[in-house]
């Protein structure tokens, strides 16, 4: 299989050599120091940058050794600098780094023309094709996902299969590389649901408390865990947000905050006496977005035809474990449940009381939401 840069040669009828950029000089950088860059096109973004550096970062401040970003436009959690800077400036950087990290790319072959060693991620074409064409493959390590059959080959992939790369893997590898000890990293991916790099924010209307959302995120109010009626409408006043219940909320509540409101999920059941059609062109008339949840799938059909004109849809209530996990595992949860100022990072963790606390629970509330979570083991 042909590399893109021989392809191009052949096409424009023009011989392969080296590239050359002309540096421009950058000040203060550390005395030791790799680097890393996330990627500009979305089927290359590897999401978990984060935990490579976490796990890499007591061997590198052992030996003295720094992160430094050179590309991508959000920071990477866990580099010491990210620089904001030309690609001259960024070649220069560059040129003294330790071990580059990142996707295939301009600096990974800039990289390879500086014999650089390069731990390359892929997301959208086989090594094949892209990897660092200037070094020898001794220094260049090359990680791809086990491909759902191939590569998307464009700039955006809906199954984001650069994603499913485990962290220990690209850590070891850089370690590998820097040869600065055997030691082994002593971690273990089990399982990364598909909705972890999803921010989620939960509250529990039963009392208020200040929070501190990311920007542009919505918060998802669970009324149907518990409410107060003025707590409820606090969070609504102060927040944008979607709301979650299991019983009607009257009009005359929702007036005063409907401009913040985006959607109304319901849980209904086939006990329910009718909804009245005005109510749903209350909801209309406030732009609320209303849709039906039904958690006995045997009611589904006749709930449908009794509102044929509203969304009704089946609640996911996956119980099954995805892996199977020892008993001192652990997860990361891009799910956060507060109530009262404490933060949980599950349903099941709420119900039992478990705030700030990380270790799985094998009961089926806890699978229910384990899209939203990384299980891993440490040795």
């Amino acid at each position: 299989m042909s590399h893109l840069i021989e392809e191009y040669a052949k096409s424009l009828g023009v011989r392969i050599s080296e590239p050359i950029v002309r540096d421009h000089f950058f000040p203060t950088l550390p005395e030791s120091y790799i680097t890393v860059n996330q990627a500009g096109v979305s089927s290359k973004i590897y999401s978990h940058y984060d935990i490579v550096l976490s796990l890499l970062k007591p061997f590198l401040d052992r030996a003295g050794i720094q992160v430094i970003q050179i590309g991508g436009k959000k920071k990477i959690e866990g580099v010491h600098t990210a620089l904001n800077i030309s690609f001259k400036q960024q070649s220069y950087v560059l040129s003294k780094s330790l071990v580059h990290l990142g996707c295939d790319g301009a600096l990974a072959q800039l990289a390879s023309s500086r014999e650089i060693p390069t731990v390359t991620v892929y997301g959208n074409a086989f090594p094949e094709n892209a990897k660092p064409f200037f070094s020898y493959p001794s220094i260049n390590k090359n990680i791809e996902p086990d491909w759902d059959k191939k590569p998307c080959f464009a700039k955006e992939d809906p199954k984001k299969q650069i994603d499913t790369i485990k962290p220990e893997v690209i850590a070891q590898q850089v370690l590998d590389l820097l040869a600065i000890e055997k030691e082994p990293v002593k971690f273990s991916t089990k399982n990364i649901g598909e909705l972890f790099s999803h921010s989620v924010v939960e509250v529990i209307p039963t009392s208020f408390v200040p929070l501190r959302i990311p920007k542009g995120q919505e918060l998802m109010i669970r009324a149907d865990y518990g409410c107060d009626e003025i707590s409820f409408l606090k969070y609504c006043s102060n927040y944008k947000v979607s709301i979650t219940a299991d019983s009607l909320i009257q009009p005359h509540g929702l007036q005063k905050v409907a401009n913040n409101i985006n959607k109304f999920f319901l849980f209904i059941d086939s006990s329910w006496d009718t909804v009245p059609d005005n109510y749903f062109q209350v909801l209309k008339n406030f732009n609320i977005d209303l849709t039906m949840v039904v958690k006995n799938k045997e009611d589904l059909s006749a709930l449908r035809n009794k509102y044929f004109d509203i969304p009704v849809v089946p609640y996911e209530d996956e119980q099954e474990a995805p892996c199977e996990v020892g008993e001192d595992a652990r997860f990361m949860s891009s799910l956060r449940l507060i109530e009262g100022g404490k933060e949980y990072l599950s349903y099941a963790h709420w119900k039992k009381n478990l705030d700030g606390n990380n270790k799985v629970l094998d009961t089926p509330e806890y699978w229910r939401e384990s899209k939203h979570f990384y299980i891993y083991e440490r040795d």
